[in-house]
């Protein structure tokens, strides 16, 4: 029994070992289901769901600002949550890490509160030939034009261009409220469940925050000028940014470029 005993005693200890070396290999993983919504209309709460292996050290949250060329830390926390509060109302891209010990684990989706941008389009005034209504995907937030003049666009225009009479060739040329196509003196909306949506005055500014949305400030109609930069406060709740110029009265034509905020109620717009 004697001579027995050593040797158990050494496989044992090999045992031990084993179970050692093998621990670290069955730790860390990504954080998942990375998310963006508001926190207010100006702040960005970012959320996440624990990686399946389990509940790390820490997260480190990162963010790249649109023009950046790298992203910056900013915050660590120990949630699956963080508050961000964009300088000078920067918009940009976020990832989030799990943290285990020395490793880092990067989640795989880093979403973005960066303005979805749409090219100068060619939007007619009401009475002109072609489309004179626009509006945004919800889902990817492309821009596009609409025929006024026809009851199933009425979900998916955002605003129109008319001079509120009729023909095209009067001044000043605004930017309108799709609801209010069925009164228009141009006489070619149809009655349907057109959006009713808001309209700042003219902006001297294509970075800043838009402004919080209020009857005092967004309007249903905005008259422009060449160019004209307003923001756009939608039925649903969405913040965008029109930049008009080009206009055209002999053609009856506005050249309209968009940036919509996909970020439900967030007002920030840089681009």
């Amino acid at each position: 029994m004697r001579k027995l005993l050593p040797f158990i005693g050494l496989a044992g200890a090999i045992a031990l070992v084993v179970v050692f070396v093998r621990c670290p290999g069955l730790v860390g993983g990504v954080p998942l289901n990375i998310q963006l919504a508001l926190d207010t209309d100006s702040t960005v709460k970012i959320t996440w769901s624990a990686p399946l292996e389990g509940t790390p050290d820490k997260y480190v949250v990162s963010f790249k600002e649109v023009g950046a060329t790298s992203f910056a830390t900013i915050g660590e926390p120990t949630v699956t949550q963080f508050v961000h509060v964009p300088t000078g109302g920067a918009t940009g891209t976020y990832k989030v890490a799990a943290v285990f010990g020395s490793e880092t684990y990067e989640g795989l989706t880093m979403p973005s509160t960066e303005p979805k941008a749409t090219a100068a389009t060619s939007v007619s005034e009401l009475n002109a030939a072609g489309n004179s209504g626009y509006g945004w995907t919800r889902a990817s937030g492309q821009g596009g034009t609409y025929s006024m003049t026809q009851a199933t666009n009425a979900a998916s225009v955002d605003f129109y261009i008319t001079n509120f009479a009729a023909g095209y060739s009067g001044t000043p040329y605004s930017i309108a409220s799709p609801d209010l196509g069925p009164t228009d003196p141009g006489g070619v909306v149809p009655s349907g469940s057109w959006r009713v949506n808001a309209f700042t005055n003219p902006l001297t500014s294509e970075a800043g925050p838009l402004p919080t949305h209020s009857n005092l400030v967004y309007f249903n109609y905005t008259d422009i000028t060449d160019p004209t930069v307003v923001g756009c406060y939608t039925e649903d709740g969405y913040y965008a940014m029109v930049k008009l110029s080009g206009i055209n009265t002999g053609q009856g034509t506005v050249q309209a470029q968009s940036w919509i905020q996909l970020v439900k109620g967030l007002r920030l717009i840089k681009h």
